[in-house]
């Protein structure tokens, strides 16, 4: 765990020791802030008061993002999150709110179960101030999280295309929506798109679900769906598969409105990159 430097370094950031690296020459440093902190340092963590102990004090828990120059993303990683779920999928009791992105970037605001998910947020047309901002309510619920935030420039193989939320680039894998977990369902107002890595070798991409709960089921989707290319995927599956052909990037777009008065649950899909 954390970020390999010196003891001497760790002691300035204020970190904790987990480990030694380097061959022992150097410490695995865990670096954190919460509450009223600012984030400066690649590798942070942004967590709940307390944690791994849950937190229960009702208002707002923000941090301050400072990305050093050249920074173009910045990757949210949950390694773990757990707020209260959402209510016919309104987040009306807890959020999770990005601010400072790109004009435009339409970063969803979620709630509920979300530990393994992953944000990519653009900031190279962004001046700021950048803000993680979680609020409780006064309602008891075993709440706490973990969010790990790296700076990405221009130049590091890690940052996804531009406007892409989420980015995977392993040949298979597993996708879900926020708020896919113990209780799914699907958050409202959502409108984002995962995009999908290119690998020498590989065209089009399998897409297995194992659950698709999204839009009406008579086949007219209205403005709840899942977009790969012109196609549009909606309805209430136990299973279902598709395939996204590679006639360029490809991407599987999310949206939502904001009603969800049949508490829809949202999507988990398993998806294979397919040999060309």
């Amino acid at each position: 765990m954390g970020t390999c430097y010196s003891q001497k370094e760790c002691e300035g950031f204020a970190g904790t020791p987990s480990g030694t690296c380097a061959n022992g020459f150097g410490i695995c440093c865990v670096l954190t802030a919460t509450c009223d902190g600012t984030i400066s340092v690649n590798g942070t963590y942004f967590t709940s008061p307390g944690y791994p102990s849950t937190y229960s004090t009702p208002g707002t828990c923000m941090v301050e993002i400072m990305p050093p120059t050249g920074t173009c993303q910045i990757l949210l990683e949950f390694e773990s999150f757990n707020l209260m779920g959402p209510v016919n999928g309104d987040c009306n009791n807890d959020t999770f709110v990005v601010m400072g992105a790109n004009a435009g970037s339409n970063i969803p605001v979620i709630c509920g179960a979300n530990t393994g998910q992953h944000m990519y947020i653009d900031v190279d047309h962004a001046s700021g101030p950048y803000k993680l901002m979680a609020t409780t309510s006064s309602l008891a619920y075993a709440r706490n999280w973990k969010i790990k935030v790296t700076f990405l420039d221009e130049n590091d193989p890690c940052k996804a295309p531009p406007r892409c939320l989420q980015y995977y680039k392993e040949t298979s894998g597993s996708i879900t929506s926020f708020n896919f977990g113990p209780e799914p369902m699907m958050l409202t107002n959502q409108q984002y798109c995962i995009c999908f890595g290119y690998n020498p070798g590989f065209c089009d991409i399998g897409m297995n679900f194992n659950r698709l709960d999204l839009g009406n089921i008579n086949g007219n989707c209205g403005n709840d769906y899942l977009g790969i290319g012109s196609e549009k995927l909606c309805g209430d599956f136990g299973t279902l598969t598709a395939q996204a052909n590679a006639t360029g990037p490809i991407n599987l777009c999310v949206y939502s409105d904001d009603n969800n008065d049949r508490e829809e649950e949202g999507f988990n899909v398993n998806y294979l990159m397919l040999a060309c």
